[in-house]
């Protein structure tokens, strides 16, 4: 039986290698979603972890427990470390990963002391941190082995005006009365690198400690009188070792943890709980970006399973006349379809691992990249989704064999060859109702924008839907042309059948008798050709307006925040005086001569200003202080893709503001806030320092408004605010553009950033590290998890419609052919020529591949204009001042036009030669074999 098996492939082995590879490629993207995923995961939780770290400025992943122990239980600094230790050895038991540092901090309340050199009244606490010698350098020391020694920060040192070598005298209690303990200062230390995980509470984060000896410490809990010891542990884990895999084990013990011990906490469930929101987004959208391409993979494998069944419909009817029974037959294409199916499944897993790395390392739309894809690994699920997907194309292959086997010899007569029947969708008018849920929902989506942004902001899980709308749409469609190209068949047929030539009555009667059959082609098509060009098209519209709008928002190539140290002096009367001071600007200027920069200015931005006019006045402004011409030579504008954002060029404004020094730029927003017009003057008011104080106003100053803008670069109109509870609400930002000078005249010096419009050829690498680009924020963009994934599914999937698309057409194609290599036999014999019998075949082309390759092309262009917006709410939540533009590239729609101009023309090609190699007496004879 499985030679048998073997001879019936080998007989047909081009077909079933056509199929073979339309089986591999289904298993291959079945099995890159789990590998995808996996990795994807992965990408987001190192890029939490990271972020937490730059943002919360701490270690992403600390376990640590805070307290107190009763000197009783406890009765050296040993004992409550042991204590300690075995806490950390408790955690680290079942969340197994490495242990990146440790650090543990005892401490007594201490008390106040008076100090050698005039402090008095003044509160310590001592404290035992072991280690201090190992993470701490010492900035000054001075031993004196006379009395207990102790260490302080620089802080500490700072605040109480310390030396080292001086003493504390340290009030304390010890039952009977207060005793005076003398302390020498005998090092002054600072963090060796405060970045090392292991300060997981720096020197200055512990307060007024000084810091003893192990040894000292233990014979100072001995003239305490107090109960208690208190302590803080923190433990720092390798977060690398937390992935996909482990991430939701581990989130459930340390919830564990937290319930069974209050004084429990740790930074790394926040991370987590935002990790499986993503990663359920994740999930979603990798099945709906999926689902569209293995469809239209379904049509593909079903177009050559029925043509190969088609071929061997004279085989079945044979072994069931023999005596072979339905069960033998379908056993017998059960293992023919079990070996393409085993065969798909070592090619697909082998082709799902290369996809899957070439989708990531994608950073647009069909540009492959050599960035770092280490993430992207192969795991176990693959073995699991290879085989649930081979044994889905085993039935889809195998089940329609068992309709064909029903009848014998006798009985095919009866049946005829050719379905005449009328499909049930067509009767049902399925295509209509799909059409018409396809509108609904994007209707009622269209109507839910601003809620879907804002769920989308609040990390809640997209809606699937949403994304296979646009699939729905494409395939009701194609459902629909279908059956108006039959109708278009019909009424040709009937106004010019009788001015028909022989071969062209031949061509519409073929049309007419196949048109139910030939449909499928025609669905085929249209969903190849309008899902690549929206696969296209969105990821396009996607990646363009994301870069827009980076650039948009940063305003030039480059920018730099200068550190400045403020100097703050507090007067007897209770009153502040302070001061920035500014660095060096010439450095920047400099730029300019080496040639690493064509502009450089100065911005002065302040979020906190409050402007008022009239009646009305607007909290928390936006203002930036600029030189206008210093500021036109570097700043840059992203324009709309349809227009400028504003009514003029924005240099117009700056000239208007170059003329008057107190005049100002407002946009729009704040016009219409305030009901202002150019001419018309405002007030506009500053802060001091947070740091200084955090509600006062020190300054105000009059203004005339210049030009109200919509746009200016740098200015995002739309902000976004999210609360304890994580809603999300949206507000709006008031611009005010004013001379520098003007600003730091009346207002004194404060930060402000240097923008830099950087020399052709030149990058921020030739300038310095800690700097923000347009170019640097484009890139993380691109290297973001959903990002990454769209485009590379975008990617693959227009791939494979050219390549599904090209196969497919000319296999059918010539398949077709060859069933009908009697028919054209008696049409030669009968006396048609050459050219009528090509003529007849490019007529039935025209209806059956030509209208639907334009009808994809159409329903495609309709579907990115319906639905690209749409989906663009998943990538793109926040309103701004540049709209979502749809972007279509020629290059893309000529890639797909020429792959499918060049099948066609193959195609056509083959054809004719087919044609011409037909011999009529053969054609003949088989007709009388059969």
């Amino acid at each position: 039986m499985f030679g048998f098996v073997i001879n019936k492939l080998k007989n047909r082995k081009w077909l079933n290698l056509c199929l073979l590879m339309g089986v591999a490629l289904f298993i291959a993207l079945f099995v890159c979603h789990p590998m995808f995923e996996k990795g994807a995961g992965n990408q987001i939780l190192d890029r939490l972890f990271t972020d937490h770290a730059t943002q919360q400025n701490e270690f992403p992943a600390q376990m640590s427990r805070e307290g107190t122990y009763a000197v009783a239980d406890y009765p050296d600094s040993q004992s409550v470390l042991d204590k300690l230790s075995g806490y950390e050895q408790k955690w680290t038991e079942y969340v197994d990963i490495d242990k990146v540092s440790a650090q543990q901090l005892i401490t007594l309340s201490g008390g106040r002391a008076d100090t050698e050199f005039g402090g008095i009244n003044n509160y310590f606490t001592i404290g035992y941190l072991p280690g201090l010698s190992e993470y701490a350098e010492v900035v000054k020391s001075k031993a004196d082995t006379a009395t207990f020694e102790c260490s302080v920060s620089e802080k500490t040192m700072d605040h109480y005006g310390l030396v080292a070598g001086e003493k504390i005298y340290l009030h304390v209690p010890d039952g009977s009365g207060k005793k005076e303990i003398p302390f020498v200062i005998s090092q002054i230390c600072r963090e060796k690198d405060i970045n090392d995980p292991y300060w997981a509470k720096t020197l200055s984060d512990m307060g007024d400690v000084i810091f003893v000896s192990q040894d000292v410490f233990d014979e100072m809990m001995q003239y305490y009188s107090e109960d208690n010891i208190s302590y803080s542990d923190f433990l720092m884990l390798d977060y690398r070792q937390i992935n996909t895999e482990n991430a939701s084990l581990y989130d459930g013990y340390m919830e564990q943890f937290k319930d069974a011990d209050k004084l429990y906490n740790d930074n790394i469930r926040d991370t987590l709980d935002g990790f499986f929101t993503q990663q359920k987004t994740i999930k979603l959208m990798l099945w709906a970006l999926e689902l569209p391409c293995l469809v239209l993979l379904i049509l593909f494998i079903r177009m050559i399973s029925a043509q190969i069944l088609s071929l061997e419909e004279n085989d079945i009817l044979v072994l069931r006349s023999r005596g072979a029974t339905k069960l033998q037959v379908f056993i017998l294409y059960l293992q023919q379809s079990g070996i393409i199916a085993f065969a798909g499944c070592v090619l697909g897993i082998v082709l799902g691992y290369i996809m899957c790395r070439a989708a990531a390392s994608t950073d647009g739309f069909l540009r492959f990249t050599a960035k770092d894809i280490g993430t992207y690994k192969f795991v176990w699920q693959m073995l699991v989704y290879a085989v649930a997907a081979g044994v889905i194309m085993v039935l889809f292959i195998t089940v329609p064999v068992w309709k064909k086997s029903k009848d014998a010899i006798s009985e095919r007569s009866s049946r005829g060859r050719i379905s005449k029947k009328k499909p049930l969708w067509e009767k049902c008018f399925i295509d209509v109702i799909l059409l018409a849920l396809s509108a609904y929902l994007l209707y009622n989506y269209n109507k839910q924008k601003s809620t879907l942004a804002i769920s989308v902001l609040e990390n809640r899980s997209i809606d699937p839907v949403m994304i296979l709308d646009n699939s729905l749409f494409i395939f009701a469609t194609a459902l629909l042309c279908v059956r108006l190209t039959g109708l278009i068949i019909l009424l040709v047929d009937r106004l010019f059948k009788k001015h028909f030539s022989p071969a062209m009555y031949a061509s519409f009667l073929q049309l007419k008798r196949t048109r139910y059959n030939q449909g499928f082609l025609a669905v085929f098509l249209i969903m190849t050709v309008a899902g690549g060009i929206f696969d296209a098209n969105m990821a396009r519209t996607m990646n363009s307006n994301m870069e827009k709008r980076i650039v948009y928002n940063v305003g030039c190539d480059a920018i730099y925040n200068e550190d400045f140290r403020l100097r703050i002096q507090k007067n007897k009367d209770g009153s502040v005086n302070w001061m920035y001071d500014e660095p060096d600007f010439g450095k920047y200027e400099s730029l300019k001569n080496e040639g690493i920069c064509d502009g450089v200015t100065r911005v002065l931005e302040d979020e906190r200003v409050d402007i008022s006019a009239g009646s009305g006045s607007v909290p928390d402004a936006y203002l930036m202080a600029i030189n206008t011409k210093e500021f036109g030579e570097t700043a840059k504008l992203q324009s709309d893709q349809n227009d400028d954002i504003n009514d003029a060029h924005w240099f117009n404004y700056l000239n208007e503001l170059a003329k008057e020094p107190d005049g100002v730029i407002i946009s729009s927003n704040l016009a219409k806030a305030l009901g202002l017009k150019v001419g018309d003057s405002l007030n506009y008011s500053r802060y001091v320092p947070e740091a200084v104080d955090d509600d006062q106003i020190y300054a105000s100053e009059n203004a005339k408004v210049c030009a109200i803008v919509k746009g200016f670069p740098g200015y995002e109109r739309y902000t976004y605010e999210t609360d304890a509870e994580g809603n999300v609400t949206e507000q709006e930002k008031y611009l005010i553009v004013a001379n520098y000078a003007t600003v730091v005249e009346k207002f004194g010096m404060t930060p402000y950033s240097v923008w830099m419009n950087l020399s052709k050829g030149k990058t921020v690498d030739d300038i310095y590290k800690n700097i923000t680009s347009a170019q640097q924020l484009i890139d993380e963009n691109k290297n973001s998890a959903t990002v990454q994934i769209t485009n590379g599914m975008f990617t693959l999937s227009f791939i494979l419609s050219l390549i599904v698309c090209s196969v497919g057409f000319l296999l059918y194609w010539v398949m077709t052919l060859k069933q009908r290599e009697l028919q054209f036999g008696i049409y030669r014999a009968m006396g048609m020529r050459m050219r009528e019998v090509k003529a007849m075949l490019l007529n039935e082309q025209i209806f059956l591949s030509f209208l639907p390759l334009l009808a994809g092309a159409g329903i495609g262009i309709a579907a990115t204009a319906m639905f690209v917006r749409l989906i663009s709410i998943i990538y793109l939540p926040q309103k701004h001042n540049i709209g979502v533009n749809v972007y279509i590239y020629p290059s893309d729609m000529l890639e797909l036009a020429g792959v499918l101009f060049v099948a066609v023309a193959v195609c056509y090609v083959v054809i004719s030669r087919l044609l011409k190699s037909m011999k009529i007496a053969q054609a003949l004879r088989l007709g009388e074999d059969s």
